[in-house]
């Protein structure tokens, strides 16, 4: 068996032709003279399935890294107010810190960091129970 390379685009065959008759609903243009074809438009490249997953993957890796500096923050208010405790006086703002990073919690996607970050806010939400038990405020 013999293998060809690849063959270019073949003639119309000979055929009936209808000269000077056009098909119905078909009208050459008025305008005098030959028509250059315009050439190709511009090709807009779609983006790769790659580029769009690293785009969602973005979205989840941004909310992990978030959470995980929210997680931080709240371990080191944890450790300041454990200190304060430590010395007989808590920082004043430690008690509005704690509440507004604890209002900051989303799910991240991630098990394990989902459930370490439950296990920190569970604890600063103790702590800040027990300052605000002993300011005598309640909760």
């Amino acid at each position: 068996m013999k293998v060809e390379g690849p063959r270019g685009p073949q003639g119309a065959s000979p055929g009936k032709r209808n000269a000077g008759v056009a098909a119905p609903g078909f009208a050459a243009p008025a305008v005098g003279g030959p028509q250059r074809a315009q050439g190709p438009g511009a090709v807009q490249a779609t983006p790769a399935i790659d580029a769009v997953l690293a785009l969602q993957d973005d979205g989840q890796a941004g909310r992990r890294a978030r959470q995980s500096r929210r997680g931080s923050k709240v371990l080191d208010a944890l450790e300041r107010l454990r200190i304060g405790l430590l010395r007989g006086r808590a920082e004043g703002g430690l008690e509005s810190e704690l509440e507004a990073l604890g209002a900051d919690r989303a799910e991240t996607g991630d098990p394990a960091l989902d459930d370490a970050l439950r296990e920190i806010d569970t604890r600063a939400a103790v702590e800040l129970a027990k300052l605000r038990q002993s300011r005598g405020r309640p909760r």
